[in-house]
């Protein structure tokens, strides 16, 4: 059945090439086309948007808590989209409930009182640890004590004070907090500024901090949250040690090794970052940010400042902009593997040809997603690379496998035999794409769905519109096939004549060598390769200046770990229901904030049960809270209640009490027991139901980037979880985070070991026995492929995740072309030497257009596509090395012994196994 409907389509193209030259070009635009229209896609500028997870554990909650902690700020009433109506059963009050109105607190308090124009103070200054920064690189720590520097640092104040002047209007602070400050209010000799310095304060300043160095532990043991100045160790310090500005400068402007070379220095601006501004609820304009940092960077050019770092948390705003630029590196690419088609080919209308083709798979693939969903990540644009490197690999294979004399049944012969070794190579490519869709995390949804799709779309171009392409050159354009490539001739005989022989003769060799390789490559992936441990979402390459501040601050400054390990706190809800996802692919399709039905206090059992709970919530080592929450206050209060026959009882061990009061009650004590924004009853906004309740329970676990604490945290505070209700950290961000990380892990694993199988299934129904040799080569390219990019300082973070799990299906198309040429016949030597002779043309070429396609990218300033290109040129070394030189030759060992006379080998002459062109 399937060798007749193949038949009747070869023939169906053969007879008629137009009609399919034309067709696939219409499915591809007009109806694409016609759904975007209908169904707009829109490039998200949220650098951030989809990268969050649905439908895992902490999900819900944490988007449910996300909804009502903006209402509980300011009230306890809270809008539910199914309003809960008061029982008809129970004791009403007479009034409505009162709704406690709250007031954020906003940082403006602390800083109203920290206004100063001097860079000299004695008190701490409040969020300064939330001030812009640029870290500079001087040779060694004698560097920071010589004047000229200093000067030239002093001078960076006047220098950059426009773009600083347009900060005023919402910052209070005007002084640049620098090593030469500093250095100016430590001197002895009463220096206004650091304009003032000389020599002499140098050196006295010199001396000072090379005393105080010693004492540096007990500097900031003193300045701890535990002893606040009244320890034994602050009276141990000598005096000139135990100023605010000589704990600043050695906690936040000093790195923490002395020895360092080279040595870097931090410096605070009197700006803060933009996150800073936007919880204040303070609008600016990141363009201002832009003219400071443009400012910053040209007075370090001028002065030859080495600037290693910036924050001003910015980089999220800047994203869009440079992705489109890094999105037109793809035209580079386009162009470079345009060119080798070409000279491949000696057609450059059929490299053009390609070209087309895999536009127009984009294309019709935006047209299949537009139907799935409007948003389109930024991360779906390494796709338009990631085809260029694929998608050439079936040109080399169609154009190499061509036949000379052709008729209708060497082009049906053709024509099966390749668009089934197609099929096997663009299916194992898809299965890690489609596999990322059941994800958790919406990112690598989008991303699967958006890849796969558009390697369908070029597998249906690829067996369609390239044949047909080619039927019509052959018999109308063969005049345009004419140019030669120079050195054609020489690198045919190295590879067609000479490689065959290297590869039989040194195979012993080369698979030891190779395995060796290999081996060592899983020994450093399973030590090297780990989750972020400092920046939890690079954007930016790694030579960027925020990015290399997000890489590397916390590991050279004190301040850093100390302003990221902010309390996790357990926020305990009941009677709100989690949210839940309503599409697998739309990042804001979410169900409604609903109550919850299943909860409810309208019994004392029901309110001693919660108080019960607290309680024993509160007594956790990592707890350890003695205030007691309402609802435990409650029950002390209802024990005192008064109660007469003829009035409403509150006292629930009174026999006057109903249960029916017991709604009336909980309202009522509201007005006796204060009630706060960590301690309240929730109400129905619309009906003043009592629907639920909510506590912060405060712990002694801090938040850290890195996964592996992060994960036993998250383990006590799984302890903190109610029945009937649910838990999510007080800051839902890091919920968010580890929900993040928790899924990488899990998505990888599951993902690599399903690609494994299921391309192990397309090697075993292609090479048949010879499958274990194919899986075993892929293996061993997996971990080469890893170490590398290990030792290249790849972190496993969410871009790269989604690119290795490419690895298996990309790693897998060179040992299969080889495995496709493996002659039925022959000896083990001879049929080597053929599948090498007839395999390594199109394989070198697919290598050669990725390698180019990835070194294309390299310039990128975005993470994104910096990676894709790093992954690209090792993937294609290293597949390329491992299936020519360690496939081949390992075939030798697992194929069996030829029964009968070779057919090879009467040949004599190596040239008989040049390549057919």
């Amino acid at each position: 059945m399937i060798e007749r409907v193949g038949r009747l389509y070869s023939r169906s193209l053969y007879r008629h090439p137009t009609l399919f030259l034309i067709l696939p070009v219409l499915i591809t635009t007009v109806i694409p086309f016609g759904l975007i229209w209908f169904f707009p896609i829109k490039l998200s500028q949220n650098a951030e948007i989809g990268f969050d997870t649905k439908d895992t554990d902490l999900s819900g909650p944490r988007l449910a808590w996300s909804r009502i902690q903006p209402s509980l700020m300011f009230s306890n009433r809270i809008a539910f989209s199914n309003p809960r109506p008061i029982d008809t059963d129970v004791q009403q009050p007479s009034a409505h409930p009162v709704s406690t109105k709250r007031n954020k607190r906003s940082w403006a308090d602390n800083l109203l009182s920290a206004i100063n124009q001097v860079a000299c103070y004695d008190s701490p200054i409040p969020l300064m640890d939330h001030l812009s920064q640029f870290i500079l690189e001087v040779p060694n720590y004698d560097a920071i004590f010589n004047l000229k520097f200093l000067d030239k640092l002093c001078q960076m104040q006047s220098n950059i004070s426009k773009p600083l002047s347009r900060f005023d209007a919402f910052t209070p602070y005007r002084n640049i907090w620098s090593v030469a400050n500093m250095f100016a209010c430590i001197s002895p000799n009463l220096r206004v500024n650091c304009t003032e310095l000389d020599e002499s304060d140098i050196k006295i300043v010199r001396k000072t901090i090379d005393n105080c160095w010693k004492y540096r532990t007990q500097i900031f043991e003193c300045r701890d949250e535990k002893c606040q100045g009244q320890c034994a160790t602050c009276r141990e310090l000598p005096e000139n040690c135990s100023s605010q500005i000589m704990y600043d400068l050695f906690y936040r402007l000093l790195p923490k090794q002395r020895d360092d070379t080279p040595f870097l220095v931090n410096t605070f601006l009197p700006v803060f970052t933009l996150t800073g501004y936007i919880t204040q609820n303070i609008p600016v304009n990141v363009i201002i940010y832009d003219d400071l940092e443009t400012s910053i960077i040209d007075y370090s050019k001028k002065n030859k400042f080495h600037l290693k770092g910036l924050l001003m948390d910015v980089k999220r705003d800047r994203l869009l902009a440079a992705a489109l630029r890094d999105s037109m590196l793809a035209l580079l690419a386009a162009g470079l593997v345009m060119i080798v088609v070409a000279v491949h080919s000696q057609s450059l209308l059929y490299a053009f040809v390609v070209i087309l083709l895999l536009a127009l798979s984009v294309v019709g693939a935006l047209g299949v997603y537009s139907l799935f969903t409007d948003e389109f990540p930024l991360l779906n644009l390494v796709t338009f690379v990631l085809l260029i490197a694929i998608g050439s690999d079936d040109a080399f294979l169609l154009k190499s496998n061509f036949p000379k004399h052709l008729n209708e049944d060497t082009f049906h012969t053709f024509l099966s035999h390749t668009s089934f070794t197609m099929f096997l190579t663009c299916f194992s490519t898809i299965v890690p794409f489609f596999i990322n869709i059941t994800s958790n995390v919406i990112v690598f949804r989008c991303f699967g769905l958006f890849a796969g799709v558009t390697v369908i779309f070029n597998y249906f171009m690829v067996v369609s519109f390239l044949p047909a392409f080619l039927l019509i050159q052959y018999r109308h354009f063969d005049c345009f096939t004419g140019f030669k490539f120079p050195y054609r001739s020489v690198l045919s005989h190295l590879l067609y004549v000479l490689l065959p022989h290297v590869l039989v003769q040194g195979r012993y060799v080369l698979i030891s060598l190779l395995s060796i390789v290999a081996i060592g490559g899983a020994a450093i992936t399973y030590q090297g390769l780990h989750l972020p441990e400092y920046n939890p979402l690079q954007l930016f390459t790694s030579d960027n200046l925020h990015e290399w501040y997000d890489n590397n601050a916390e590991r050279n400054f004190e301040f850093v770990s100390a302003k990221i390990a902010l309390p996790l706190t357990s926020r305990l809800v009941w009677g709100v229901e989690p949210i839940y996802s309503l599409s697998t692919f739309r990042a804001n399709a979410t169900s409604p904030l609903r109550s919850d039905p299943i909860f409810s206090l309208k019994t004392a059992g029901d309110v001693r049960k919660l108080a019960r709970f607290l309680g024993t919530a509160r007594q956790l080592p990592f707890v350890n809270h003695q205030p007691k929450f309402w609802p435990e206050r409650f029950l002390d209060w209802s024990d005192k209640y008064p109660c007469a026959r003829g009035f409403l009882c509150c006292n629930m061990t009174n026999p006057l009490f109903s249960d029916s009061y017991l709604d009336f009650c909980l309202r009522n004590s509201t007005s006796f027991l204060a009630t706060s924004y960590n301690d309240t009853p929730i109400f129905d906004n619309k009906t003043f139901a009592f629907v639920g309740y909510t506590a912060m329970l405060p712990t002694s676990l801090k938040y850290n980037h890195r996964f592996k604490q992060l994960s036993k945290s998250f383990e006590m505070l799984e302890m903190t979880k109610p029945d009937n209700g649910w838990w999510a950290p007080e800051w839902w961000l890091m919920s968010t985070w580890f929900d993040l990380l928790s899924s990488i892990v899990q998505d990888c694993l599951s993902s690599v070991v399903g690609s494994l199988v299921f391309v192990a299934i397309f090697a075993f129904i292609q090479l048949k026995f010879q499958a274990f040799a194919a899986v075993v080569t892929i293996a061993c390219v997996i971990f080469t492929s890893s170490a590398i990019v290990t030792l290249l300082g790849w972190v496993l973070g969410v871009l790269e995740a989604v690119i290795l799990v490419l690895v298996v299906g990309l790693s897998f198309d060179y040992t299969l072309h080889y495995g496709a040429a493996l002659p039925e016949h022959g000896c083990a030597e001879h049929r080597i030497r053929e599948a090498t002779s007839k395999g390594v043309g199109p394989v070198t070429l697919a290598a050669f257009t990725s390698f180019l396609a990835g070194a294309s990218m390299l310039p990128a300033l975005t993470h994104a596509f910096y990676q894709v290109g790093v992954f690209l040129v090792v993937i294609s070394i290293t597949s390329w090395t491992f299936s020519t030189f360690f496939y081949l030759p390992m075939l030798s060992l697992t194929l069996p012994n030829q029964s009968g006379i070779c057919p090879y080998c009467e040949k004599t002459n190596l040239m008989h196994l040049s390549p057919r062109s």
